[in-house]
C-alpha cells in the first residue's frame, strides 16, 4: 500500500549519520525503530561511560517518554523525530551553565525547520517551540553524572508531517500544517545536529558564558541569539509554580542566567528559573 505521506514517513537514512558522526565528531550513534524513553536510555549509557561526548540516541516510536512535570509523551512511528543529544562539555565547564543546553537545543531546531522546511519556529521558554501560536516540538533535559564531572542529555520531539485528526490536542501542530516545503526527515535531523554541533561547539570555546559572543554568529551571544527567537518576550505570561503558587506579569527580558524576567504589579520584577509558562490569551483567543 502505497504511503499517503510520501518520504516524509519513509525509515531515516543510516548511511547520512555514519557521515555526520566523521563530519561533527559526534559519539556514539544509537537508531534503534522503538524505545522505553531516549533520554533514560542515553542517560544510562552515559552513566556506564558507553556514551560521550555529541552522543545521539533516535528511535522511531517512543513508548514511555516524559515530557515536564513528568507528563508522558508518546510518538506513532514515521510521524515526528524523537532523539536526544549527550553534551558533556567537560569539567572546566561551569555546571550552572549546562541548563542553558535546553534552548540552545531549541536554537538549534529552529534553524534546522527554517533551513530544511521554511517554517519560522518561535521559541517559548524555558522549552517549547511554537509554530504561530501552536507547540511543535517539546525539549526535556536532565543533568548526568560523568566520569569527569556532569553532563546534559537533551531530549527533543519535533511533530513533522502529522495531520490534524492526529495530534493530541488542539493546541498542538506539525511542520507539515504550517506550511513546511521540505518533511524529508533524515534532513531535518540532520540538520538538527549539525545546528546543535556548531552552537555548542561555540559555547565550549566561550567557556560556557551565556553573555560572550559565540564565533560565527555576527558578535551575538547565545543570551542574544535565544532572545532573537523568544516569543514569550512581550507576552503577558502566568507561571505556575511546582509549589502551587502562581504569578501573571509581563515578560521582558531573558535573564543573564536564563531565567524569565517578568515585570507585574507596579513595576516590581521576579527571573523565573522554573515554572510552567502560559501565554495568557485575551477573551478573542488571541495572544495578547
Amino acid at each position: 500500500m502505497e504511503n499517503p505521506h510520501g518520504t516524509d514517513r519513509a525509515v531515516l537514512d543510516s548511511r547520512l549519520f555514519t557521515e555526520l558522526t566523521a563530519q561533527l565528531g559526534l559519539g556514539l550513534v544509537n537508531i534503534k525503530p522503538t524505545s522505553g524513553s531516549t533520554n533514560t536510555e542515553l542517560a544510562q549509557l552515559a552513566g556506564n561511560g558507553d556514551a560521550g561526548h555529541l552522543s545521539v540516541y533516535f528511535t522511531e516510536h517512543q513508548q514511555a517518554g516524559k515530557g515536564r512535570l513528568g507528563r508522558e509523551w508518546v510518538t506513532p512511528a514515521g510521524s515526528s523525530l524523537t532523539v536526544s543529544v549527550l553534551a558533556v562539555p567537560g569539567p572546566s565547564f561551569p555546571a550552572e551553565s549546562l541548563s542553558w543546553y535546553t534552548m540552545l537545543a531549541a536554537l538549534a531546531w529552529s534553524r534546522a525547520a527554517e533551513n530544511i522546511g521554511g517554517v519560522p519556529l518561535g521559541i517559548k521558554w524555558p522549552n517549547d517551540l511554537l509554530a504561530g501560536e501552536q507547540k511543535v516540538c517539546g525539549i526535556l533535559a536532565q543533568m548526568v553524572p560523568t566520569g569527569n564531572g556532569y553532563g546534559v542529555v537533551v531530549g527533543t520531539g519535533i511533530n513533522v508531517n502529522q495531520n490534524r485528526d492526529e495530534l493530541p490536542v488542539p493546541t498542538a501542530t506539525s511542520l507539515r500544517l504550517a506550511g513546511a516545503q521540505n518533511l524529508d526527515r533524515t534532513e531535518l535531523l540532520a540538520e538538527y545536529l549539525k545546528q546543535f554541533a556548531a552552537l555548542d561547539q561555540g559555547f565550549r570555546r566561550v567557556g560556557g558564558f551565556a553573555q560572550m559572543p559565540l564565533p560565527g554568529n555576527n558578535g551575538k551571544s547565545l543570551r542574544q541569539l535565544v532572545s532573537d527567537k523568544l516569543a514569550t518576550l512581550g507576552h503577558e505570561v502566568r507561571v505556575e509554580f511546582p509549589d502551587g503558587s502562581t504569578l501573571v506579569g509581563n515578560a521582558v527580558e531573558l535573564g543573564a542566567d536564563g531565567s524569565l524576567v517578568l515585570e507585574y504589579g507596579t513595576g516590581q520584577r521576579k527571573h523565573v528559573m522554573a515554572g510552567d509558562v502560559h501565554h495568557v490569551r485575551r477573551a478573542d483567543g488571541k495572544y495578547a
